[in-house]
Formats: C-alpha cells, structure tokens, sequence
C-alpha cells in the first residue's frame, strides 16, 4: 500500500494498520485511530450509533457529523458488528441443530431426526424459496409431439441416416393455428 499525497485519513489509518512500521501516523490520526478502536469496543458491548454519539457529544465535544463519520469509518476497517453478531449466532444455530441431530440419529428418534433435518435446511438456507434461478418447470418430463407430413417426414429419416437431402425444392403449406390459453382456473 502507498499513501500519496490527497489520501484521507481514513486511508492513512488503513495503511497504519496494515503495515505501522512503514506508515507512522501523526498525533492527531492516532487519536482517530483511537476513536475507531473505541467505537469498535462500545459496538461489541452492544451500544447503539445514537448512543455513541451522544456519549461522545457530552464526554468529548465531538460533533455528530464527525461521531457518525467515526462509526461508519470503523466498521469499514474493521466490520459491521451487527452483521457478524446474526451471523455468529446463525452458525451457533446450526452447530446445536447438528448435534440435536447426531443425538436423535444415536437414539433412533425418527420423529425429531425429520424436525432436526428441516431445521437445517430452513436455517441453512438450503430450503430458500426465493431462489430466482430455481424453476421447476425445466424437471417436468413432457412429451413433444410434431406432425410433419409423410414427404417432409421421409427427407429427415433420410437426413438422419446419413444422407445430404435437398429441401430448397420441397412442397411445403403454411397452416392456419390456434394459440391455445392457459384457462383460468390454472392461474389461481
């Protein structure tokens, strides 16, 4: 990483922490940096924005643009702890749905075994219903059915079989056709 000149502090203080031996920071970046460290520190003990900024409002004479700007620089350096907080107790979730089910599976408990399996997939996200790419319709078996007549029908055997066939001179009509519409007791 280089710091050029124009850089934020934010991109100073990142350079600091990557690497503080090559990127010194000045007394007033440290006291950002402090600032991050302790905004990070009141998050994991469950403070809110609002109270951080009034906390430091009273404690500090820091204005609330610069608290809020405080706060949203330390989750980009070191992360949004509400996000990694439901994360966490996503993956706590799973590990005791998995040893409920190591038990049951012990025990021969057929019926919460089945409990325990769709706890998993509902809270794994395997069972995720607003899948977009998912489409169903693409596993039906449907039957195709073409009707050609016998002329047209015997130059593709012929084709298939390894033949060239010549179809510029074919004798074909156009046919009248009905679009057919799903009826309406489908779509409910």
């Amino acid at each position: 990483m280089l710091i050029k000149r124009g850089d934020s502090t934010f991109d100073k203080i990142l350079a600091h922490y990557i690497d503080p031996e090559h990127f010194p920071l000045s007394d007033t970046n440290t006291d950002i940096l402090n600032r991050l460290n302790e905004v990070f520190a009141l998050r994991l003990n469950h403070f809110s924005p609002r109270q951080i900024v009034t906390k430091w409002e009273k404690e500090k004479g820091i204005s609330q643009a610069q608290a809020y700007n405080d706060i949203r620089n330390s989750e980009k350096l070191f992360g949004n702890i509400l996000k990694a907080d439901v994360e966490g107790s996503r993956v706590i979730w799973m590990e005791n749905t998995r040893d409920f089910l190591k038990r049951c599976v012990q025990k021969g408990d057929r019926s919460n075994e089945s409990k325990a399996l769709k706890m998993l997939a509902e809270y794994g996200e395997l069972a995720n219903k607003d899948n977009p790419e998912f489409n169903p319709e693409k596993f039906e078996n449907m039957e195709i059915h073409v009707n050609v007549n016998k002329e047209v029908q015997n130059r593709l055997l012929e084709m298939l079989s390894g033949g060239s066939v010549d179809l510029n001179n074919l004798n074909v009509t156009d046919i009248e056709f009905e679009e057919l519409k799903p009826d309406e007791e489908d779509d409910q």
